[in-house]
């Protein structure tokens, strides 16, 4: 999704939540009957630093959500692509306009590590990025693909939720 739309839906998701009238009460009481627990990978290639932000915002919100519904979230995050570039120490070759939203990245992430959110940066994206696994912030784990990963997780009975 581009920027643009994404924007556009955030938006109109705003607006939308905004107008609901108090008597309305949202629930996601029957999705979650019956569970104790919930395993999600976020697989994430946006490019966009700003909606990445924001996404990890997201998944931070749904942990907290999942948390106060009684059920246990167990979460992934796999960076693909350029995206790996946002999680360096040295934030080589990221514009100055985009430092704000890559520092807001590396905060959220840093603090959802520590509550248990496990964060993943594939290899091949590394390599393609030219960026050394040793440039990582310490809360994310190379590993040598991705979309190994990935896979691996779903075989684990994690739900995948991709972010383009």
């Amino acid at each position: 999704m581009n920027f643009r739309i994404f924007a556009l839906y955030v938006l109109l998701s705003l607006s939308f939540t905004t107008g609901i009238s108090q008597a309305t009460t949202l629930s996601d009481a029957q999705a979650l009957a019956g569970l104790h627990s919930a395993k999600a990978v976020f697989l994430v290639n946006v490019k966009n630093p700003d909606a990445v932000d924001h996404l990890i915002n997201v998944i931070g919100l749904t942990r907290h959500q999942l948390l106060q519904q009684k059920v246990t979230p167990h979460f992934i995050v796999v960076f693909v692509g350029p995206d790996v570039a946002f999680l360096t120490k040295n934030r080589r070759g990221i514009p100055y306009t985009d430092e704000r939203a890559v520092a807001g990245i590396q905060r959220e992430i840093a603090k959802l590590a520590k509550d248990g959110v496990q964060f993943q940066a594939c290899g091949v994206a590394l390599h393609g990025m030219d960026v050394h696994p040793s440039m990582l912030i310490s809360a994310v784990r190379p590993v040598e693909s991705g979309f190994i990963s990935v896979i691996a997780y779903q075989e684990k009975g994690y739900a995948l939720v991709p972010v383009y």
